[in-house]
């Protein structure tokens, strides 16, 4: 084996055991943040405070450990930064439900069928909120569609 050859063997070796150990701090550094889905989400949150789906993903940390209030609010800010962002409809939409503001939770729901028309879980959830408003024909409606577009 020639001088270069070990000598790129050995520079290989350096590199690889550098980004191991690289790879390795940033997966311990981000399990000492990662103690549950709000610690997560929070930090995160913290760090890029311009993505939306981070705050709707915090808003269903929030939502799992049941403030309802807090959630809402990251619904809110993920929908200020992308009012297109169909998941924090229906999560919001969902937390109104929770909060029994159904009228609110319709609006959400129709909004993020309008996002995206073939979306299963908007038109579910719109069909539970109608039932829960006694529209039952447009409840049933809304449901079958759900589970229809659930099928495909």
């Amino acid at each position: 084996m020639t001088i270069e050859k070990k000598a790129l063997i050995w520079i290989e070796s350096i590199v690889l055991i550098s980004l191991l150990f690289t790879y390795g701090w940033v997966t311990y550094q981000r399990n000492l943040v990662w103690k549950d889905d709000l610690s997560l989400w929070s930090d995160i949150v913290k760090k890029s405070p311009n993505k939306s789906r981070a705050y709707n993903y915090l808003g269903l940390a929030y939502h799992k450990v049941g403030d309802m209030d807090y959630a809402i609010l990251q619904y809110k800010k993920s929908l200020s930064l992308n009012p297109f962002e169909v998941e924090a409809h229906i999560n919001l939409g969902v937390s109104y439900f929770y909060k029994g503001q159904v009228d609110k939770a319709i609006l959400h729901f129709k909004h993020a069928i309008e996002v995206s028309p073939n979306n299963a879980d908007a038109h579910y959830n719109l069909g539970v909120a109608y039932g829960e408003k006694g529209l039952i024909d447009m409840a049933n409606e809304e449901m079958r569609k759900g589970i229809e577009l659930r099928k495909r």
